[in-house]
Order: structure tokens, then C-alpha cells, then sequence
């Protein structure tokens, strides 16, 4: 098979596998979204009725510390995808080339990190529904907040063997178009970008 149409192939599988996943990624961020409503709406609720009408949420601080888990988990795999995660760049300056191979060890590391994670969170979980783990205020429950941990590393895991694939791809063909990984951003656009933030998103390039 010819190197255009490989490319080609994969780029399509890619594709396909990067919208499945990506279907699933922004399901679990929206419902980390509503979390942040939720642990919203409570607190305000909390707020007035003890100042107000002397009133507490039964359970508040247990219910906070359960919701918690779902903003704090549930969109990490949609933030790799976009690849908004905090981190220091030190390769802008280099050539592309290099940077796809810099970009796939970076990634290689985290697939190994988040396996340990996915292992040991799961087995948290599950000592944790052995024993009826629960909160000590109104003894909720604690493997469904659990359960939610070895989730979203599982979907992070996806999203980081797919990128794999696509710094691999894109090391064998660097002509080829970005697929299921962030794109690189050179210094140049950077600079040009804030710039036009700065003067109120008017095309300065």
C-alpha cells in the first residue's frame, strides 16, 4: 500500500475512534458541569438558610465532599483531548519533527502513570464496597464517588493510547493533518493570538 494511502487510512481510523471517544468525554464534563451546579445551588442554599431561617442542609458537608469527586475527575480526558492542561512548554522553538516525538514520550509517560492510578483507584473502590464504606455524618455511601475515580482514568487512558497512535502517525508523516491530537502551536502564533485578545480579537496577522 502506497505511503498516502496509509496515511490516509489511518487518519480515518483515527478519526472515527477520536469522535467515539470524544462522544463519551464530553458526556462525563457535562456532568461534571452540573456537579459544579449542584455543589453551587447547595452552598447557596446552605448559606441563606442558616443565616436567614436557621436552617441546615442535613448532611452538607458529606454530600459536598461525594460531589466533589465528579468535578475533579470526570473532565480530565476532555481536558487531554483539548489539551488545556496546565504545563510548562519549553519546545515551541523546535521543529515540529521533534516536537511530535517530545509530545509522544510526554504522553507514553502519562499512559504508564495513569495505569498504576487506574489499578489502585479500582482497588480502592473495591475495599471500599467490601467493607460498606460510608461518610461519618449521615453515612453515605463512598464506592459510587469512588466508582467515578477508575472511570475517568479509564477514559483518560483511551484518550492517551489514541494520541499515541496519533504522535506515531504523525512522526512517520509529519506533511500529514493533526488527527486525535492537540495541534502545536508555534511562537509565532501564540504571540499573534495575544495580541489580538489584547486589541479585542482583530486580525493582526
Amino acid at each position: 500500500m502506497p505511503t498516502d494511502d496509509r496515511a490516509q487510512s489511518s487518519a480515518v481510523l483515527l478519526r472515527r475512534a477520536d469522535r467515539v471517544l470524544s462522544h463519551a468525554e464530553d458526556s462525563l464534563n457535562l456532568i461534571a458541569a452540573f456537579a459544579i451546579f449542584f455543589l453551587m445551588f447547595v452552598g447557596v442554599a446552605q448559606i441563606v438558610g442558616r443565616t436567614v431561617f436557621d436552617f441546615a442542609i442535613y448532611g452538607y458537608i458529606d454530600w459536598i465532599e461525594q460531589a466533589s469527586v465528579l468535578f475533579a475527575f470526570l473532565g480530565i480526558a476532555y481536558a487531554q483531548r483539548l489539551g488545556s492542561h496546565i504545563g510548562m512548554d519549553l519546545t515551541m522553538g523546535w521543529r515540529p519533527a521533534r516536537r511530535w516525538k517530545i509530545e509522544l514520550f510526554g504522553v507514553a509517560m502519562a499512559l504508564a502513570i495513569i495505569t498504576v492510578l487506574i489499578y489502585a483507584s479500582f482497588t480502592n473502590f473495591l475495599r471500599a464496597y467490601s467493607i460498606g464504606d460510608s461518610t461519618m455524618d449521615i453515612k453515605l455511601p463512598t464506592w459510587p464517588a469512588k466508582l467515578m475515580v477508575p472511570l475517568a482514568l479509564s477514559v483518560l487512558w483511551l484518550r492517551l493510547s489514541l494520541q499515541i497512535c496519533g504522535y506515531v502517525r504523525m512522526i512517520a508523516h509529519p506533511d500529514a493533518e493533526p488527527v486525535a491530537v492537540p495541534k502545536l502551536i508555534t511562537i509565532e502564533t501564540q504571540v499573534q493570538d495575544e495580541i489580538a485578545e489584547v486589541l479585542g480579537k482583530q486580525d493582526v496577522r
